[in-house]
C-alpha cells in the first residue's frame, strides 16, 4: 500500500488478494461475478498474484459450481491468461511454473473432462484453450493425464463433431499439440477415426482454408514414424481419399480456381502439407522397408503417383517451392520401387511440336539448365538418384544409351548425353551433379564398370574421341584447387569406378599423370580452400587411392611392390592413412551421411553424397588395414568415430543456437532496461514519494528487529540459568546416590529434610521457568503476527530501496530472526520438561523413603 498526499494507492498485489478473498467469502451469484471479473482485468499484469491467491477458489468452482456456466468460464479464462505471456512464447518461465501448479491439482483434469461435456459456447471454447496453453508449456504432464483419465481421448474426439466452426476449429488446433510427440495417444486418437473426421471437415473448407492446414498437421502428427497407424491409414482405404484431395487442389471447380492461374500462399501451404502426408507414409530414413513398400504400391494403385508425375510434366501454374515439394514426394515414392520406377520413366512429355520426351530426360534437362532454382535443380537431382536405387534394369538402359551404336541417333538427346555433357560443363556444380548420377548407375553394378570402359567421348569436333575414364582421369588433373565441387565429384565417379573393377584400375595406372596425381595431392596444401575442404579433398585422393591398391593386378607383381615403396617415399603411409581418417570426421561427411536427401541450401555445400558416404565407411576399414597393418580396425571403432562426429557437430550447433538466445535476451534486456528509465524520468517524483514511505516502513521493521534481539537475548539468558540449575541437580543425585544412610545417627531423617529442601526449590523455580514460558510464548506470538502483516512488503522495498539510495540501511530478514527465536524457545520447553521429570522423581523417593507427599504431589 503506498501513501500520496491523503490518498491510499494500493498496489496490484493487494488488489488481487481483495478480491481473491472476496471470491471465497462472497455467497451471492452477482459479488463472485464481480470478483472474479476483477481478477480477469488483472490477469495479464498481475499473473502470479492472480494465480496463486485464487487457485483454490478457482478449483472449487471448476469441481462444485460446473452448473453454472458464467462462473466456470471466466475462471477458464483467468487460469488460461495467467499461464499465457503473450510477449513470450519460449521461455516463459513463470508460464511453466504456473502451469505445473495447475495440473498438480488432483481435482483439475477429472473436473476439466467433466466441463467438455458442457455445451454452453464460453465454456467448451475456454476449456479447449486451456489445456491447449497447458500443452504448450507441459506437453508429457497432459498427455498422460488424458491417458489415465477414462474415455479422454473419446471424449476429445467428440469434440470435433460440434457444428460451431470456432469451437471445432479450435479442437483441431488442440489436437496438434496432444498429439505431438506421444506414440500412445496417435494410436488412441487413430483408432477413433480421427482420419476420418479430419477428412471431413476438409471437405467442409475451401482450398485457401486455414483449418485444411491445421487438420493436415494433425494427421502428420499421427502417421509420421507410426507404423501402427500408416497401415491402419491404407487399409480404412484414406490413400484413396487423400488422392481425391490432391487432384481437388490440382484441378479444382471453376468457383475455386485461383485468379489469373497464381496460387495464394495458403492455398500452396496447404498442397505441401499434402506432400509431407505422402511422404510420412514413404520416408526412406522415419519408416522401414516393408512398410514404405506397401505405401508406394498403394500411391501407384489409387493414381497418387499419377498425379505427381502430371505435376512434373505438365503446365498447373504451381510455385517453385510446389514443383520441388512435388518432384521430391515423387522421388520417395518410387525409390526402391520397380514398379512405380517404370511407371516415372513411361510418363512422358508432349510439347508443342507433339514430339514425346520422357520424364526421365526432361528431369535431367531440368538438373542441367544453370537459371533452374537451386532448390528444384536438387530436387531433381534426388529423383533421378531414386529413379537408379536398387533399379539394375533401369541402369542397364542408361549404359546403353552411352554406348556406341550402328543405329543412327537422327539427332535425338539421350539420358546418356545429357549426363556426359554435365560432366563436361564448366558449371561446377552441374559437373558434381552430372558425375553423382553417372556414379549411381554404377553402385552394385559390377557387371556395367567394363561396359561403361567402351564409352567414348568428344568435346571438340577438330579432336580425336578419347575414353571417357581417360577424360574424366585428365579433367581431374587439369582442375585447379578452386574447382573443390568438380574435384570432389570426380573423384567420387572414379573411386566407384574403380572400385571391383580391375580392367578399369589398369586402365588408369597406365597413366603416369594419374598416378603422379594420386601420389602427390595427399601431401599438396593450398591457401584456396579451407581446412576443412583440404580434409574432404585429400581424404578422397586417399580413398582412390587406396582402391587402385586393393585392386589393381599388373602382369608384373613388382610393378605393385614399387609402387608401395613409391607412395612411401612420396607421401608415407600414416599421412595417407590420416587423410582417410580425416574425411568421416568432416563437417561434409557428417552431413551427408544423414539421408538420402541432399539438404544443401547453397551450391558450394555439396562435396559429398549420401550413397558415397556408406561405401567409403565400409572400406575405410580395409584401407587403413594396408597403410597401418599392425594396427586393429574394427567396425565398432569406425561406428564410434562417426558417433563422435555427430556429436562433435550437434554441440557446434547447441553452443551456436545458445550463444543467439543469450544474445536474443541481453538486446531484450537492455531494450526493457531503456523502457524502464524513461519511465522512471517521466514519473521521479512519484517514485521519490514511494521510496520515502518505503524507508519509513524500513524503519518500523528495524525497530521490531530491535525488539526481538532483546528478547532472544532474554531467552538465552534463562536457557542458561536453566541449563546451570539442571548440571547442579544432577550433581546432587550423584551425591545423593552414594550417600551412606548407615554412617550417621539420624541419617535417614536428614536426607529427608534434604530432599523436601531441594523439592521446595525446585518447585520455586520451575512456576518461575513456566511464568516466563509464558510470557515469551505471547511475545513470539506477537512477533509471528507483526511479521506476517510484513512479509508481503520486505522484497519490494528492499529492491527499491537499495536501488534509489545506496547508502540506506540494509534490512536482515526478519524471518531468520523469527526462526532462531523459534528453536530457543522449544528448548526451553524441554528443559524444563527435564526439570518436572526430575521433581516427580525426588517426590517419589520421599514417598519410598515413608514421607507424607499431598495429593498434589502424587500427581505431578
Amino acid at each position: 500500500m503506498l501513501f500520496g498526499g491523503n490518498e491510499v494507492v494500493e498496489s496490484g498485489d493487494e488488489v488481487v488478494e481483495k478480491l481473491a478473498l472476496r471470491l471465497e467469502t462472497a455467497t451471492t451469484f452477482e459479488d463472485r461475478m464481480n470478483a472474479l471479473k476483477g481478477l480477469r482485468s488483472m490477469a495479464k499484469a498481475t499473473r502470479l498474484a492472480v494465480a496463486t491467491m485464487g487457485m483454490n477458489a478457482y478449483m472449487e468452482i471448476l469441481e462444485k459450481d460446473s452448473n453454472i456456466p458464467e462462473l466456470v468460464a471466466l475462471t477458464l479464462d483467468i487460469l488460461s491468461t495467467v499461464i499465457t505471456d503473450e510477449e513470450e512464447t519460449e521461455n516463459d518461465e513463470l508460464g511453466d511454473r504456473l502451469a505445473e501448479i495447475i495440473i498438480k491439482k488432483p481435482i483439475f483434469m477429472n473436473s476439466i473432462m467433466n466441463l467438455m461435456e458442457c455445451y454452453d459456447f464460453a465454456v467448451r471454447r475456454n476449456v479447449i484453450q486451456l489445456l491447449t496453453s497447458l500443452l504448450r508449456h507441459r506437453a508429457s504432464e497432459v498427455q498422460q493425464s488424458v491417458i489415465n483419465q477414462p474415455a479422454g481421448i473419446s471424449r476429445v474426439v467428440d469434440l470435433l463433431q460440434d457444428k460451431r466452426e470456432v469451437i471445432r476449429n479450435n479442437v483441431v488446433l488442440m489436437l496438434s499439440e496432444l498429439s505431438r510427440g506421444n506414440s500412445v495417444i496417435q494410436q488412441m486418437l487413430a483408432y477413433e477415426s480421427t482420419f476420418k473426421v479430419l477428412f471431413d471437415i476438409i471437405d467442409q473448407e475451401s482450398l485457401d482454408s486455414i483449418v485444411i492446414e491445421d487438420c493436415l498437421f494433425v494427421m502428420l502428427n499421427l502417421l509420421k514414424k507410426n507404423a501402427s497407424n500408416q497401415e491402419l491409414f491404407r487399409e480404412d482405404g484414406l490413400i484413396q481419399r487423400l488422392t481425391r484431395l490432391t487432384n481437388f487442389f490440382l484441378f479444382p471447380p471453376d468457383d475455386q480456381s485461383p485468379l489469373h492461374g497464381d496460387w495464394s500462399e495458403q492455398r500452396t501451404s496447404n498442397f505441401i502439407f499434402i506432400l509431407q502426408a505422402i511422404r510420412s507414409l514413404v520416408s526412406p530414413v522415419d519408416n522401414v522397408h516393408s512398410s514404405i513398400h506397401s505405401a508406394q504400391k498403394a500411391l501407384l494403385q489409387s493414381g497418387m503417383l499419377d498425379l505427381l508425375c502430371k505435376v512434373l510434366l505438365a503446365e498447373l501454374g504451381v510455385t517453385v517451392d510446389v514443383l520441388s515439394e512435388s518432384v521430391i514426394t515423387v522421388a520417395e515414392v518410387i525409390r526402391g520401387n520397380y514398379a512405380n520406377q517404370e511407371f516415372l520413366a513411361h510418363s512422358v512429355l508432349v510439347g508443342p511440336d507433339e514430339s514425346e520426351r520422357s520424364a526421365l530426360l526432361v528431369l535431367l534437362l531440368t538438373l542441367n539448365a544453370e537459371k533452374q532454382p537451386f532448390r528444384l535443380r536438387t530436387a531433381v537431382f534426388y529423383c533421378f538418384l531414386c529413379y537408379l536405387y536398387d533399379n539394375e534394369l533401369g541402369k542397364t538402359k542408361i549404359i546403353d544409351t552411352l554406348l556406341p551404336s550402328d543405329t543412327p541417333d537422327n539427332g535425338v538427346l539421350t539420358i546418356g548425353q545429357c549426363m556426359c555433357s554435365a560432366i563436361v560443363s564448366t558449371e561446377s556444380v552441374q559437373v558434381w551433379f552430372g558425375a553423382i548420377c553417372l556414379m549411381h548407375t554404377l553402385f552394385d553394378a559390377d557387371h556395367l564398370k567394363p561396359q561403361l570402359l567402351r564409352v567414348q567421348l568428344s568435346v571438340h569436333s577438330q579432336k580425336e574421341p578419347s575414353s571417357l575414364l581417360n577424360h574424366v582421369g585428365n579433367m581431374l588433373i587439369s582442375l585447379g584447387a578452386r574447382k573443390l565441387q568438380m574435384r570432389c565429384g570426380l573423384l567420387m565417379l572414379l573411386s566407384v569406378w574403380l572400385h571391383n573393377c580391375p580392367d578399369a584400375v589398369d586402365i588408369f595406372m597406365s597413366s603416369q599423370d594419374h598416378v603422379t596425381y594420386i601420389t602427390t595431392h595427399i601431401a599438396e596444401n593450398s591457401n584456396e580452400i579451407t581446412e576443412a575442404e583440404s580434409q574432404v579433398i585429400k581424404g578422397l585422393v586417399a580413398f582412390l587411392l587406396g582402391i587402385c591398391i586393393q585392386n589393381w593386378e599388373p602382369e608384373n607383381p613388382e610393378k605393385k611392390s614399387q609402387f608401395m615403396h613409391l607412395i612411401e617415399r612420396r607421401v608415407g603411409k600414416e599421412r595417407i592413412a590420416e587423410a582417410l581418417e580425416g574425411v568421416s570426421k568432416s563437417e561434409f561427411y557428417i552431413r551427408a551421411a544423414q539421408r538420402p536427401q541432399p539438404l544443401a541450401k547453397h551450391p558450394q555445400e555439396l562435396l559429398l553424397e549420401y550413397q558415397f558416404t556408406k561405401l567409403f565407411k565400409l572400406l575405410e576399414g580395409d584401407f587403413l588395414k594396408i597403410f597401418r597393418p599392425n594396427r586393429d580396425y574394427s567396425v565398432t571403432g569406425n561406428s564410434e568415430t562417426v558417433v563422435s562426429s555427430y556429436k562433435k557437430l550437434i554441440k557446434q550447433q547447441d553452443e551456436t543456437i545458445a550463444a543467439l538466445t543469450q544474445e536474443l535476451k541481453t538486446i531484450k534486456s537492455e531494450m526493457e532496461k531503456q523502457q524502464e528509465s524513461t519511465y522512471k524520468n517521466e514519473s521521479n517524483d512519484q517514485e521519490l514519494l514511494r521510496l520515502r514511505n518505503a524507508l519509513q516502513e524500513k524503519n518500523a521493521l528495524c525497530e521490531t528487529r530491535a525488539g526481538l534481539e532483546a528478547q532472544l537475548q532474554q531467552t538465552t539468558i534463562i536457557a542458561q540459568q536453566w541449563q546451570a540449575e539442571a548440571e547442579k541437580y544432577r550433581v546432587w543425585a550423584e551425591q545423593w546416590q552414594t550417600y551412606q544412610l548407615s554412617q550417621l545417627p539420624n541419617g535417614q531423617d536428614v536426607a529427608i529434610q534434604q530432599l523436601q529442601a531441594q523439592v521446595q526449590q525446585l518447585e520455586q523455580q520451575l512456576q518461575y521457568g513456566w511464568q516466563a514460558f509464558e510470557g515469551q510464548s505471547q511475545q513470539l506470538t506477537e512477533a509471528m503476527k507483526n511479521l506476517e502483516l510484513k512479509e508481503n512488503q520486505i522484497h519490494s522495498l528492499e529492491e527499491k530501496a537499495a536501488a534509489k539510495l545506496n547508502n540506506g540501511p540494509h534490512l536482515t530478514n526478519g524471518l531468520s530472526e523469527v526462526d532462531s527465536l523459534k528453536k530457543e524457545h522449544e528448548d526451553l520447553l524441554v528443559l524444563l520438561a527435564e526439570q518436572d521429570s526430575k521433581l516427580a522423581n525426588y517426590r517419589h523417593r520421599l514417598a519410598a523413603l515413608g514421607e507424607n507427599v499431598t495429593d498434589d504431589e502424587e500427581e505431578a
